[in-house]
């Protein structure tokens, strides 16, 4: 409905931006080529949201600009389901009916969930590996390895760089669960940490690679283009040219990502709709300072969540160039930082003893049998 109601306006072009003109050209030559050519499984291997356009326009002789929105929005819609079942995993029914109607009326998800660009899928393969990381963080299970590895791969087949990360947070979040008492004395532990060691044997060549001198010059001839360029949310320059320098620097790119811009400096439709996603991110970050102060202990609660809001925070500060790309970016932590505001939220609440928190998760009470006959 959001993307017909955008179309239908006729400021579609102005909202949505030149890039998506460039994913259809490249889907359109795909198609052209067989979607078995081998620049089309590069596609398939390196821009996966370019891929299904060729897909789509293959299967249905070429697809109407609507029905490539409509895919998009429905890959949004399976994220949301999965990030409903992670929070329903870790607090509860009501938690996950809460935490999917936010989701499902965030003003800046309805918008960039219909874009033809990555952040659709971007949000998919991050829901996925929170799903995976909840069922492996709640029971121990290894079941949460199909989705968490399916998560993984659509996003380093998307954006690259984001999927390592998210491949990160795996493997912290299946270390951690496999530390906890619960699993610590059992060959499950064993398990999940040789799954660590073998995420850690998949990124570490890529990690090792983007952080050498050339990978790094990259970086910093990103950020001097967008720092020096017209634009009106263009950022601070910040340097990135060593390892050293970026772990100096990313807290400033950090805030950055979180803050701005700032609703003054919007100037046109498009950048008020994603100062609107500004507004959502500054409501989120207090209730979060909030409960941090009352609840710390709680976080643990929510770790799979946690860990994947802070390594997606950590990306995309270091690839955000400007403000209107962080736009784009902020909508998948936004989301992330929802859901663990909600579960936080409802283990606050279990001294009311909530019928619908899983029995495996409900507090252990300390009152002696004795008092309780008395």
């Amino acid at each position: 409905m959001g993307a017909a109601v955008v179309s239908l306006t006729g400021i579609g072009q102005s909202l949505r931006g030149g890039d998506e003109l460039v994913f259809l050209a490249d889907a359109q030559r795909a198609t052209s080529a067989g979607l078995l050519s081998p620049d089309s499984v590069h596609l398939l291997t390196h821009q996966l949201h370019t891929w299904t356009f060729a897909a789509q326009d293959a299967i249905l002789g070429g697809a109407p600009n609507l029905e490539l929105r409509v895919t998009q929005a429905g890959f949004a819609s399976l994220a949301i389901l999965l990030l409903a079942a992670a929070v329903h995993d870790l607090a509860g029914q009501q938690a996950a009916r809460i935490a999917a109607w936010l989701l499902v009326f965030e003003p800046t998800n309805v918008f960039f969930s219909t874009l033809l660009h990555k952040e659709a899928l971007m949000l998919l393969a991050a829901a996925a590996v929170v799903y995976g990381a909840a069922i492996i963080w709640r029971s121990g299970s290894l079941r949460g390895l199909a989705p968490m590895t399916a998560g993984c791969l659509i996003g380093v087949a998307t954006r690259p760089y984001a999927g390592y990360f998210l491949i990160g947070a795996a493997a912290v979040t299946t270390l951690h669960a496999s530390l906890r008492p619960q699993t610590r004395q059992s060959l499950r532990s064993n398990a999940m940490l040789a799954l660590v060691i073998l995420l850690g044997a998949v990124s570490a060549p890529t990690v090792w690679h983007a952080s050498s001198p050339t990978e790094l010059q990259t970086l910093q001839r990103s950020q001097n283009a967008n720092a020096s360029g017209p634009s009106n949310l263009k950022l601070e320059l910040v340097d990135y040219s060593t390892a050293g320098k970026v772990i100096t620097n990313l807290p400033r790119r950090l805030a950055d990502l979180v803050t701005k811009p700032y609703p003054w400096q919007v100037a046109n439709i498009s950048q008020q709709l994603g100062a609107i996603g500004t507004m959502v991110e500054y409501v989120v970050i207090i209730a979060l300072a909030s409960v941090a102060i009352s609840r710390r202990r709680l976080f643990r609660r929510a770790a799979p969540l946690g860990y994947a809001t802070l390594f997606l925070l950590v990306t995309y500060a270091l690839s955000a160039g400007n403000a209107g790309t962080a736009f784009r970016y902020r909508t998948h932590v936004i989301a992330m930082a929802l859901c663990l505001l909600v579960v936080i939220r409802e283990h606050g609440a279990w001294p009311r003893q909530r019928s619908d928190v899983p029995a495996s998760l409900a507090p252990v009470s300390t009152t002696s049998s004795s008092s309780r006959q008395r």
